[in-house]
């Protein structure tokens, strides 16, 4: 498996074009339970909106699910490939 953080922002035009966007918003994450994704999902105070961490079994399924968001045009996604502070450490060892 493999992991990810996925940061979220909403869309600016989105923003005009829907006074209340919560719906949209929920509608955009559904992507990750439609494609079988468990996820940690935050909100966050700053540059970001939200927050996801999610593991999937290749690169593949993660840019297949940052794909099916932006495409939806309510949030736009950046997406990081995570290892954890311990793994990292022993690949520098």
């Amino acid at each position: 498996m493999a992991s990810f953080i996925m940061a979220m922002t909403i869309n600016p035009a989105a923003k005009k074009m829907h006074p209340d966007l919560s719906h949209q918003v929920n509608e955009s994450l559904e992507v990750f339970t439609k494609n079988h994704i468990k996820l940690d999902l935050y909100a966050t105070l700053g540059r970001y909106d939200f927050l996801a961490m999610f593991d999937v079994p290749d690169q593949t399924a993660a840019f297949k699910v940052a794909a099916e968001i932006n495409n939806m045009g309510i949030l736009e996604t950046e997406t990081w490939p995570v290892v954890s502070y311990d793994e990292f450490s022993r690949l520098l060892k």
